[in-house]
């Protein structure tokens, strides 16, 4: 069994582009992949949109390991592909006013009850990955507008919390640029295939800012900047509370160091 969803008014471009059955569009042959593994993969697409070509990004699965069949279908409610699941957990962080990419289209393939295969494509977002920023602007960017970028970063996490969510791939090349002005930086987050709903564990969210934390190379932040991610997540507490919470996400960043190598950007 085959399904395509478009999003209001976005079946007739797909359609102009050449891009009608369900293989049309897994198979798009005129796309850039960005990056892969076995079981999903990231492409750019070019299409032309009212004349103009507009970029759009396309996150493909293939044969989902039951894990996360089973995972999708316990946080939705129902039985779901990758794809369907990664599209309204989107649209969940909007209801939340928490940014994150807009979902234009997604199709799935079952077979015997079990998704095949399926897709999602997105729009571009405005602005750069934030690692890509940093790297653009290494030689510009003084403590304080770091310290701003981690206290948008620290809101947001903590907003994505307070509405019962877990973001296990909370990573820093998962953070996009939405808006810089007056030094005040405003995020998108991506990657939510993996996303927990009404999540309320301490745990998670240690776990979450541990990743976080890993994700910081020294080459752009500092000790004191990881400290002051924590410091801005957790606003006004008690020093006691501040130093045990600190530790244990500590702890879980030099833990996923052991097992994983630090990406450079």
């Amino acid at each position: 069994m085959e399904k395509i969803s478009f999003a209001d008014g976005w079946e007739s471009i797909f359609d102009e582009n050449g891009l009608k059955s369900f293989n049309d569009f897994y198979d798009y042959r005129d796309k850039t992949c960005l990056n892969r593994n076995r079981k999903r993969n990231v492409s750019v697409l070019r299409l032309k949109v009212s004349g103009k070509e507009r970029v759009f990004y396309m996150k493909r699965f293939y044969h989902p390991h039951l894990k996360d069949t089973l995972f999708a279908m316990v946080n939705s409610g129902r039985l779901c592909s990758q794809a369907d699941y990664e599209q309204e957990n989107m649209r969940l962080l909007t209801q939340y006013d928490i940014p994150s990419c807009n979902p234009v289209c997604f199709g799935e393939q079952f077979c015997l009850g079990l998704e095949r295969r399926s897709f999602l494509i997105t729009e571009e977002l405005p602005g750069p990955c934030l690692t890509d920023f940093l790297a653009q602007n290494r030689q510009n960017l003084y403590r304080s507008e770091k310290e701003q970028i981690i206290t948008s970063i620290a809101n947001l996490v903590r907003n994505i919390h307070m509405a019962k969510i877990s973001l296990p791939d909370l990573y820093v090349w998962h953070f996009f640029l939405m808006r810089s002005q007056g030094g005040q930086y405003d995020f998108a987050v991506i990657d939510l295939n993996r996303m927990k709903r009404n999540c309320t564990s301490e745990n998670e969210r240690i776990k979450n800012l541990g990743r976080l934390w890993f994700s910081m190379t020294d080459k752009y932040f500092d000790a004191r900047m990881h400290r002051f991610l924590v410091k801005q997540y957790l606003g006004d507490v008690s020093d006691e509370k501040f130093d045990r919470f600190l530790h244990k996400v500590e702890k879980c960043a030099e833990k996923l160091a052991m097992v994983r190598k630090q990406p450079a950007y």
